[in-house]
């Protein structure tokens, strides 16, 4: 009798911190929905904002730079301050700074207010956008096996979740500041409910005495990876739909379906993609999608077809889907977690906003079948750079952030 209670102590010992990992990644998964969710909140009541101050095209242009503004300032800083306070003690506080954040867009009042009250909104969701994929690779190197494209699977249901619901309460004519104080509400109590079940983090024995130094030579493949990356996903945000209906002459209506097509494609890549990395491995996971890539896109501009457009941006979007989930855990094994994300990031960043602007003037020289041939000579870069996908071998860490054994769960 006794040795029977003796295994059954052990075995229920053995359980605990497996639990007790569970709990931590469905608390991340749920950090970055709730991240999604503020982010697709405020896109859809952007025209309201428009409306409302009587912004222009170019004034709007100008105030919808604050967030990347901020955002360049918060991701840096970010890595430094996971590598002090470890990952759930930022992700967490940023967090509820980027749920605050649609208070103060909900009550700007005129373009300086909304200016400054996005400046706030971009720094704290660079900081959160940092911190939350630095704690999720924490809790994938104690998982033992690839999970990180699930976590980015669910910032894309997030953000299709916030949409759809501010979507809804826009057109039942809600007043955008009702509708971003109770988004706000929503992403504060979620954050608060999470924060002890978020994995704890370890702060860096050695944390950079400088946020904005560059990146060791050991990560430079990997900020390529994801400037190449993030070019593509940029250039489809704001291209796709004007390349059909202008270049191919199709309807406003079709027009839209193609950056539909691309988003869908990557949400589904995303929940597909840890079971295919787990089978092939990171470098045949980015190196097969930019092959996708290079062949659906190059395919697509040289049929010039509608649907032959739709297959293409579909493409894109299936086969950039996992690189930067993949870059993202390759960097927190490279180097020091926080700051090593933050590097990849604020490359990546800096390629999807900075995109968009040179294939329009490509384009403009040339034309855009022309310019969004850069996507395709960029899947090709990435074939090349792919085995700097693999970064060295993990190594294992238990429940709480201590060297373990690897968790089969």
């Amino acid at each position: 009798m006794a040795a029977r209670d003796v295994e059954t102590s052990r075995e229920a010992g053995e359980r605990a911190p497996a639990a007790r990992l569970g709990a931590q990644r469905i608390a991340g998964l749920l950090i970055f929905l709730a991240n999604g969710f503020c982010m697709g909140t405020w896109v859809t009541r952007i025209p309201d904002f428009k409306h409302a101050l009587a912004l222009n095209e170019a004034t709007l242009g100008n105030v919808l730079l604050a967030p990347a503004l901020g955002a360049f300032v918060g991701m840096p800083m970010a890595g430094w301050l996971v590598a002090r306070l470890g990952s759930r003690a930022v992700a967490v506080s940023s967090g509820a700074a980027f749920a605050l954040s649609l208070f103060g867009l909900g009550f700007a009042r005129t373009p300086v207010e909304l200016f400054l009250a996005l400046t706030f909104f971009g720094v704290s969701n660079g900081v959160m956008d940092v911190s939350m994929n630095a704690n999720a690779a924490e809790v994938e190197l104690a998982w033992g096996r690839p999970i990180m494209s699930s976590f980015h699977a669910l910032y894309s249901v997030g953000g299709l979740a916030g949409a759809a619901a501010g979507g809804g309460l826009a057109h039942a004519g809600v007043a955008p500041a009702a509708h971003l104080s109770l988004a706000a509400v929503a992403a504060l109590l979620l954050v608060g409910l999470l924060s002890a079940w978020v994995r704890p983090g370890v702060p860096a024995p050695e944390p950079p005495r400088n946020p904005f130094a560059l990146p060791p030579r050991a990560m430079w493949p990997l900020c390529a990876i994801a400037f190449l990356c993030m070019f593509g996903e940029g250039a489809m945000a704001d291209w796709s739909a004007v390349y059909l209906r202008d270049t191919l002459g199709t309807s406003a209506a079709f027009a839209a379906t193609g950056f539909a097509a691309f988003s869908v494609a990557m949400a589904a890549g995303r929940f597909l993609g840890d079971g295919v990395s787990t089978r092939l491995g990171p470098v045949a996971v980015v190196r097969g999608g930019a092959v996708l890539v290079t062949l659906g896109l190059a395919a697509a501009l040289l049929i010039g077809r509608p649907m032959a457009g739709l297959f293409g941006f579909a493409s894109v979007g299936l086969g950039l889907s996992c690189v930067i989930p993949t870059v993202f855990s390759a960097a927190a094994r490279t180097g020091p977690t926080g700051s090593s994300i933050a590097a990849v990031a604020t490359f990546g960043y800096l390629a999807f906003l900075g995109g968009p602007p040179v294939v329009g003037h490509i384009a403009a020289a040339t034309s855009l079948p022309v310019a969004l041939s850069l996507i395709v000579v960029g899947a090709l870069a990435i074939v090349l750079l792919a085995g700097a996908a693999g970064g060295p071998a993990p190594a294992v860490q238990d429940a709480g952030g201590r060297p373990g054994e690897r968790l089969e769960t």
